[in-house]
């Protein structure tokens, strides 16, 4: 069902249409260039007192029929958008642009019209509706009138009535305006929480979630942040007609550990538009297996050759790492590979296998489902989805079962993720221009103040 938000039965805010045409301004324009025109003629070029007096009343007649011209069209823009009710649709689960007009009581014949709009782009648009995607209709005496939606953050699309051709489409470019800002925390003993720190610095979750995903590769997120942990992030902010749209890339970021071990990105972007984190030196934080495959839950069962099973009470070997996390946890591909196995098998429940370089297979089991369209043969990437944690099999409540094998040997992951090689760095061909671009970029996080606290104090 559609959610209705700021029902506004009075005269909006003019939008989509301006009050006076371009044609109309040009003829304006026109009509007193030419007035002008004729004036300095005359002046130049006579001497008589009569022809210039004439001369100047026709000047003036020009610029009133300009003005009254100027007036009319403002009246009649006007005049168009009285009357006008806007409403604003909030698009819930399971909306369909026939459901939102059936629950607003508007034409099924004019949506008839607007999905056969001769513009494929538009029809896509209206037709592939997500929860949270929002809707502006204007109507005037229950009759639709104009249809908005947002696509992205900079266009608009525009649906308004034609009385010649029913209803058109087009795309209206809205103007994005992008600031660099500069944000620090510090994880505080009551919460001991990253994301409880970096919202009272003003970070919204998903920068945060950036941050994590930035560092994945040598921090624990589900272990290793401690109180007294610090952090200074240097990102962009999103703004349009002056309100913030979102956060933007972060640009350079550094976490500091209570120990002291410091952990410094800085985002480059190369001349084809791709754009990757690097530490200020220039080498990948990437490396060929991320740290954890799930995010924000904790270790339940390390490795152990020699631990009694839980649901069978025997002495079995327990090859992999268990992190327990809620049903439906996202859960993905610890490296670059191709899918072996995906399935039932046993103990393991839903289980995937992927194949990786260098002879090295993970195993992820329990899942609850698997990822949309995976199959087996199916080549992912490192940080791809590929299923969801759940309870399947042996086990005793939801968690993810993670093995790592390499030559057909069983291995502690955490200790084989720690050795992974890392990615290549910044090319030599590129140096001069990386350092040119993080440059500022470092200073600003240096420049950047951390706040004030006993445990910062006491290192």
């Amino acid at each position: 069902m559609a959610k209705l938000v700021n029902p506004k039965p009075d005269r909006p805010r003019p939008r989509g249409k301006v009050p006076l045409t371009g044609l109309q301004l040009t003829c304006c324009v026109a009509v007193v260039g030419m007035a002008v025109y004729f004036i300095s003629g005359l002046f130049r070029h006579t001497d008589s007192t009569t022809e210039t007096a004439l001369a100047a009343e026709t000047a003036l007649t020009a610029l009133e029929v300009a003005a009254a011209a100027t007036t009319s069209a403002q009246s009649a823009a006007e005049a168009a958008l009285a009357n006008l009710s806007e409403i604003k649709v909030v698009v819930q689960r399971n909306d369909t642009m026939d459901a939102i007009f059936r629950r607003l009581q508007f034409s099924l014949a004019d949506l008839a019209q607007i999905l056969a709009i001769d513009n494929k782009d538009a029809r896509r648009m209206l037709t592939l509706l997500k929860p949270g995607d929002e809707l502006t209709l204007a109507s005037r005496d229950g009759q639709l009138v104009q249809l908005h939606r947002l696509i992205g953050d900079d266009k608009r699309l525009k649906i308004e009535r034609d009385e010649d051709a029913g209803f058109v489409a087009s795309v209206e470019d809205l103007p994005v305006d992008r600031y660099v800002t500069v944000a620090t925390g510090m994880i505080q003993p009551h919460t001991s929480s990253l994301y409880a720190a970096a919202t009272a610095a003003g970070l919204q979750d998903v920068t945060t979630d950036r941050l994590t995903d930035i560092f994945r590769w040598d921090i624990d997120f589900m272990l290793d942040p401690r109180e007294g942990d610090t952090f200074r992030v240097v990102y962009e902010k999103r703004v349009r007609d002056g309100r913030l749209i979102r956060d933007g890339n972060i640009l350079a970021a550094e976490y500091v550990m209570k120990d002291g071990r410091t952990f410094r990105a800085v985002r480059y972007e190369f001349p084809d538009g791709k754009a990757d984190y690097y530490t200020p030196e220039g080498k990948s934080l990437r490396k060929a297996f991320l740290k954890t495959p799930v995010q924000f839950s904790r270790i339940s069962s390390v490795f152990n050759p020699r631990r009694r099973h839980p649901v069978l009470n025997t002495i079995r070997a327990h090859r992999g790492v268990d992190y327990a996390a809620p049903t439906g946890t996202k859960v993905y591909a610890a490296g670059a590979g191709r899918v072996q196995f995906r399935g039932v098998k046993g103990g393991f429940g839903n289980l995937v296998e992927i194949a990786h370089a260098g002879k090295v297979v993970t195993r992820y089991g329990h899942l609850s489902r698997f990822a949309p369209g995976l199959k087996v043969g199916q080549r992912v990437e490192q940080g791809e989805l590929i299923g969801y944690v759940g309870s399947t099999g042996l086990a005793t409540g939801p968690h993810l079962h993670f093995e790592f094998i390499e030559n057909g040997q069983y291995v502690d992951p955490q200790k084989a993720i720690r050795r992974g090689e890392p990615g290549p760095p910044i090319p030599d061909g590129q140096r001069g221009a990386f350092e040119a671009q993080v440059a500022p970029l470092l200073a600003q996080l240096d420049a950047a103040a951390l706040p004030q606290g006993p445990a910062l104090a006491a290192r």
